[in-house]
């Protein structure tokens, strides 16, 4: 095994980066790429961590599925997951492994938010792809019958 050397004068030029813009606001539809649970004993929480993507950007989204702090928060965020099992075509009547989301196709929304006087770019909901609206300069299916 080599000896690491230091940082100046690594070699980085075999080394590929994938680098994405963070959606913007409005509605995208979007492929989840993952999905896992994060546990923070700590905190004593949990969360349901989702990475979206499409041509255009990506963005993760973090839905909390247990706070021992907060039983709102908790409430909340089963709201939320049951929203998107049921967005995707799961019954909603038991959450199913993370696993089951990676790679579905689904709609989002996503808006700015300020928090701690921050702005940042934040999923709202979830919507079912049949739902998006047409793109700019692209037809409808059905023509407006006036």
């Amino acid at each position: 095994m080599s000896e690491f050397l230091g940082l100046e004068g690594m070699d980085l030029s075999d080394v590929e980066v994938k680098t994405t813009q963070i959606l913007g606001v409005g509605r995208h539809v979007v492929k989840i790429t993952d999905a896992a649970v994060e546990k923070d004993d700590s905190r004593n929480t949990a969360r349901l961590v989702l990475s979206y993507e499409n041509t255009d950007g990506s963005i993760r989204q973090w839905i909390y599925v247990y706070h021992g702090g907060s039983p709102k928060a908790t409430e909340v965020g089963k709201k939320q997951l049951k929203e998107l099992l049921l967005t995707l075509g799961h019954d909603g009547k038991e959450a199913p492994n993370p696993g089951y989301f990676k790679g579905k196709t689904v709609g989002i929304n996503v808006k700015n938010e300020e928090y701690n006087g921050k702005t940042q770019a934040k999923v709202s909901y979830h919507f079912t792809p049949k739902e998006a609206a047409p793109a700019a300069g692209k037809p409808m299916d059905d023509e407006i019958p006036f």
